[in-house]
């Protein structure tokens, strides 16, 4: 096997997957010495930098592994195939990880197929034009991440969901994502001191809608849950610029954000929602 080329191995693996068994062996033996045929053929194409070949073979060695029962080693050879598709191949890597993500949820593994579903949002999250496959397994990994007590873990997917879904313009999901991750940060000490973040970037959604009435109510009902709000730099720009957009005062909204960014700089995703709220502040008449 180790002088053999990555082909060979992968055409006598073929073969013993095909076989019905001999006189001297039974069909499992078989299954079970290709799956081994397919796993060297792919570590020698691995060696080869073919890397897309290398996952096709771990592929053809997970559904081996399936269909001999062992369904906990196909898991983990499904992964190590999307690993290899990754870089060359995306379409094959994220189908390769549902798969896994697949079998450890048919065997219980809540925890582990959660890690697999984050791999999964990660993958097409690289594509903009998968972004909604992206959020949906974001929220699946942080639903099993909560179930299985990993609150933290959790709440990091929900982050990035709810920047999805502001990319996405669904703003009242990104609120409910983001009122939820504060209502988890503010019962822990080490996490409170983010609530500020995340209070300013539902504000920013409600903004973003547009629904100014329902800004100013959910920033009383941020004052209500975390009393400091109000008067941290968050929170003051978020009054400021809640204020602006009602008033449609296109000035006193530019000179919020241009003071907010001196401080803090705006940038990414949300420069990119204030932005948008710009455009919808702009539109209104001035009623100062």
């Amino acid at each position: 096997m180790g002088s053999e080329s990555a082909e060979a191995l992968l055409q006598s693996a073929e073969k013993k997957a095909a076989s019905t068994g001999g006189w001297f062996s039974s069909p499992a033996s078989k299954h079970e010495e290709s799956i081994e045929l397919f796993k060297a053929a792919a570590n020698k194409f691995r060696v080869d930098n073919r890397l897309d070949d290398a996952g096709k073979a771990l592929v053809r060695a997970a559904e081996m592994e399936v269909r001999t029962g062992e369904k906990d080693f196909a898991a983990t050879t499904y992964f190590e195939a999307s690993k290899c598709f990754r870089m060359s191949n995306p379409g094959q890597a994220a189908i390769a990880v549902g798969r896994c993500s697949d079998i450890l949820v048919e065997r219980g593994r809540f925890r582990q197929a959660a890690d697999r579903q984050k791999n999964l949002a990660e993958i097409y999250r690289e594509d903009h034009n998968t972004l909604d496959k992206a959020f949906q397994a974001y929220e699946q990994a942080s639903q099993w991440y909560t179930q299985e007590g990993a609150s933290a873990t959790a709440s990091a997917c929900m982050r990035e969901a709810a920047q999805i879904a502001i990319q996405l313009e669904m703003y009242p999901r990104a609120i409910e994502l983001w009122e939820a991750v504060a209502a988890i940060s503010l019962g822990s000490s080490l996490t409170k001191y983010s609530v500020k973040e995340f209070y300013l970037n539902a504000g920013l959604c409600y903004l973003a809608i547009p629904d100014n009435g329902a800004a100013l109510r959910a920033m009383a009902f941020y004052a209500q849950q975390d009393p400091g709000f109000p008067t941290t730099q968050e929170g003051q720009f978020l009054h400021g610029i809640a204020e602006a957009a009602e008033h449609g005062d296109l000035q006193a909204f530019d000179q919020r954000v241009a003071e907010f960014d001196r401080l803090k700089p705006v940038t990414g995703w949300r420069a990119t929602l204030l932005h948008g709220i710009r455009q919808k502040v702009a539109a209104e008449p001035d009623l100062s």
